[in-house]
């Protein structure tokens, strides 16, 4: 290999190994258009312009379909572990009886919280017997049925 091939080979190798750090960017959920969000007017604009102006919602409310959610988010991975919420919008149509626009909020990341779950577990009975326990529960469990109705189980009807 002539030293003119090993020396343009650095260089390029170089290049690879920077191009497999950058950062991979995905963007999940609703993409927003701001105009059509400012078409939007309250007291005034309609659930099914709405519905033709932004599509479906992400989201509705759980117990009432009176607000529609678009959420949308960008994160980066710099590798396979670390996933890194960059940008967040979420868009919060709220509705009145009539079905007409009554409010629109936004909300950024600033705005958003880490939800931690807690770590507990609720104890269950049942799966921690001992084999004491166990032996005990099944005595008397292999017995042939008295009762004839249990004996047919397993038999053919006639």
């Amino acid at each position: 290999m002539s030293r003119f091939a090993r020396l343009a080979g650095v260089p390029a190798l170089a290049l690879v190994v920077l191009a497999a750090c950058s950062p991979t960017i995905s963007n999940h959920g609703h993409r927003l258009d701001t105009t059509r969000l400012e078409q939007i007017r309250p007291g005034v604009t309609s659930r099914e312009e709405v519905r033709r102006l932004l599509g479906s919602p992400s989201t509705m409310a759980t117990l009432d379909d009176g607000t529609w959610y678009y959420v949308a988010q960008r994160t980066e991975r710099a590798n396979f572990y670390s996933e890194r919420l960059v940008e967040q919008e979420v868009v919060a149509i709220r509705f009145d009886a009539r079905g007409i626009v009554e409010r629109i909020d936004r909300n950024g990341l600033e705005s958003a919280q880490a939800v931690v779950p807690v770590a507990d577990k609720t104890p269950t009975r049942g799966n921690e017997l001992t084999l004491l326990e166990q032996v005990v529960s099944n005595i008397g469990r292999f017995n042939t049925p008295t009762d004839p109705l249990t004996r047919r189980q397993g038999q053919p009807p006639f």
